[in-house]
């Protein structure tokens, strides 16, 4: 799953996945859309950080297809809400030949959709839920990220730290692979 970078130390938390699509808008909402992803799908999409709001009001207004870094956040009926994080240009060869001044870096030519979650497992019949722990900004705390992955990791624990490779279908997803990093997390 290219190109996730790797984490930045061997134990990090962390909800990260990449999609290809193009955000449209949502009316009368401010810093919200909606990520159409490559085969139709629909995700509800906001910003990540303030400074993300002009690229990201950009990408709208523009209708163009683009590689997005999100953070899944779940939201109310089983729908899965994206964070955009990072916003990356379609390589050269599938660039728009319309588009002038691209504000973006090139995604690499062999990027792939993907989700990589590393947390503390709790595995039932069929499906992992993932308590991803995020880390607070200035004196604002967060609460952990509750994430449901379809499917089964042999061996798997309750409380053990995981590092596991996902990919969306519809706006679930589901468990392609994983690898233990410690056992019983408190």
């Amino acid at each position: 799953m290219n190109p996730l970078p790797p984490p930045a130390h061997p134990y990090q938390f962390r909800a990260l996945g990449l999609i290809k699509g193009s955000l449209k808008s949502i009316p009368e909402t401010y810093a919200q859309a909606t990520l159409v992803a490559t085969d139709g799908v629909e995700y509800p999409a906001t910003p990540g950080r303030a400074e993300l709001l002009r690229p990201f009001t950009y990408c709208i207004e523009s209708g163009h297809t683009y590689w997005y870094y999100v953070q899944p956040q779940p939201r109310s009926g089983g729908t899965l809400g994206l964070s955009v994080i990072r916003i990356l240009a379609l390589p050269e060869e599938e660039q728009d030949p319309d588009l002038e001044d691209e504000p973006f870096l090139p995604a690499p030519e062999d990027a792939e959709e993907g989700f990589n979650i590393r947390g503390i497992v709790e595995p039932h019949d069929g499906f992992i839920w993932v308590t991803v722990r995020r880390k607070p900004q200035g004196n604002k705390q967060f609460p952990p990220l509750q994430l449901r992955l379809e499917g089964f990791l042999p061996g798997a624990v309750a409380g053990e730290f995981w590092d596991l490779l996902a990919e969306r279908e519809g706006h679930e997803l589901l468990l392609v692979d994983g690898s233990r990093l410690l056992t019983a997390v408190a």
